[in-house]
């Protein structure tokens, strides 16, 4: 079972649209890989597999500039962002982008990356972005490992003809499951842990006879210290009940004692990922920047509503149309926060901002309602993925508008029970549903979806605190969800080989950023 956190995994990180998978995970990748490197780099060659869905819109989505800012060390929110191509040689950094087979490509989104560093050293990573912004580096010089950034990694080479036996003694030390692995050269050790090595230890051991080489990364996300609450949605009910607890207070204790931080600063951060959707919705109604397939149309929604001019309208209508609007900022590269992807990053920030402006909801609610849908997307990440290129667009905007309807029934004094039964009634009721972006683009029905989900992340809320009964509990309803996911063709899997995506009109359809 992974060790999952709302914070690094499910409610942020914070990011620049359109996709987490193709602008987190990149620039959480190449962040590690500098580390890894050791130096400013210099040269990068980054190859993709002409296969994968990576390969049909790495560039569209921002995946080359969100790996070269990780490379050069320059934040993901970072204005410069839009022009990296164009700004790595003033870095010094020449990159390019090759589309060919590599034997380890055993992911949707995996990559090859060949580094070299102005000190003349070199490194080749074997990467895979797996989801919601999460990563994982599977092999560093062709030694296969395990990094996901959210712990401090040493990777430490010994020459062949000499012993192993005191670095690994020192190693484990520090971190005791330290692996090794023996290659045509050199013995190599990879160790990790959430404390951060001294300088002196590492100054100890390059000193140790035969180490030839000492790679370091610090993590990219809070290191896990604790231990999980509640293995499952089973206890964690058990834990609200006989706690008295809401979804959102067992979510929130879960953290605290995952991350081992003060719950004053888990409350902070989670108010910051707030911020990020409150102001995406403002913006994306004032002052929405260019889309590449879509022109902004949220606002247009709301006066439509307020005229009088709609069959129906309501806070439905409301919710839809800010999740479309943040969903505006999301497609046009700017500042939103993943959750759970960036592809789903309108329906929380659609079902939030309604609650606050049409119900009243202080921001100390909002908050919890927001643990609440972390909650969910917990119970998602633990048994399944947040990657639709594995599983389909119900793992991603589906599971937001699961997370949306706990948040409701949170905001409204619902039990934990109930928010996990409105969840699962929205995943019961998106399940299957295909990834078939068009043109390679998290637009066409990335838009539409993400305001559909936030309607119905209400109509869930309202079916089960009016008494629905729903019949499958959420983790039955989550391996489900993933199993069927996995039955999808790639076509149907962020491929943009199938569904939608090869409707001629959607074919057709002019590309607004090269006009």
């Amino acid at each position: 079972m992974k060790r999952v956190s709302i914070l690094n995994h499910v409610i942020g990180p914070i990011m620049r649209g359109p996709s987490s998978s193709h602008t987190a995970g990149p620039w959480r990748i190449g962040r590690i890989a500098r580390d890894l490197l050791g130096s400013r780099p210099v040269d990068a060659k980054v190859v993709i597999h002409p296969t994968s869905s990576l390969s049909v819109c790495y560039h569209d989505q921002g995946s080359d500039l969100a790996l070269i800012s990780g490379l050069l060390g320059i934040f993901l929110t970072d204005d410069r962002f839009p022009k990296m191509l164009e700004l790595a040689p003033s870095f010094g950094l020449q990159a390019r982008f090759e589309l060919a087979p590599f034997p380890e490509a055993d992911h949707p989104n995996s990559m090859r990356i060949l580094l070299q560093g102005e000190n003349g050293g070199k490194v080749t990573l074997h990467a895979r972005s797996v989801g919601g912004g999460s990563i994982e580096i599977a092999s560093v010089d062709g030694h296969p490992l395990m990094i996901k950034g959210d712990r401090h990694v040493l990777l430490v080479e010994v020459a062949l003809d000499n012993p192993a036996d005191p670095a690994l003694e020192f190693l484990r030390g520090w971190a005791p499951e330290t692996q090794e692995s023996v290659g045509a050269s050199c013995r190599f050790f990879h160790a990790s842990s959430c404390q951060e090595p001294s300088e002196t230890m590492l100054e100890n051991i390059r000193s140790l006879p035969g180490v030839t080489r000492v790679l370091t990364a610090n993590p990219v996300m809070s290191p896990l210290k604790g231990k999980e609450l509640f293995g499952d949605t089973t206890a964690l009910l058990e834990l609200a009940d006989k706690n008295g607890w809401s979804l959102g207070q067992a979510a929130l204790a879960y953290e605290e004692a995952l991350l081992e931080l003060p719950r004053k600063e888990l409350l902070k951060e989670m108010e910051l990922r707030l911020d990020v959707m409150l102001k995406a919705v403002d913006r994306g109604l004032e002052h929405p920047a260019g889309m590449k397939l879509l022109r902004p149309m949220a606002a247009s929604l709301l006066r439509a509503e307020s005229a009088g001019s709609l069959l129906v309208g309501g806070p439905h209508l409301r919710a839809a149309s800010r999740a479309m609007a943040a969903m505006h900022i999301n497609g046009s590269g700017g500042v939103v926060c993943a959750a759970p992807t960036g592809g789903s990053a309108g329906v929380i920030p659609g079902v939030l901002s309604t609650l606050i402006t049409d119900f009243g909801l202080s921001r100390e609610q909002a908050v919890k309602a927001l643990w609440a849908a972390g909650a969910i997307g917990l119970a998602l990440d633990r048994r399944s993925t947040f990657a639709a290129e594995v599983c389909g667009c119900q793992v991603e905007i589906g599971a937001a508008g699961a997370m949306g309807a706990a948040a409701a029934v949170e905001a409204a004094g619902g039990t934990a029970r109930q928010a996990c039964d409105a969840a699962a009634t929205v995943f019961q009721n998106t399940m299957g549903s295909v990834c078939d972006l068009v043109q390679g683009i998290v637009e066409v029905p990335c838009h539409s979806r993400n305001a559909s989900l936030a309607s119905m992340a209400f109509l869930c809320a309202d079916m089960v605190m009016g008494g629905y009964e729903n019949p499958v509990p959420l983790d039955e309803t989550v391996d489900a969800v993933d199993s069927v996911g996995r039955m999808l063709p790639e076509e149907l899997r962020c491929t943009a080989r199938g569904g939608l995506a090869l409707c001629p009109s959607a074919k057709a359809m002019p590309r607004l950023d090269l006009n």
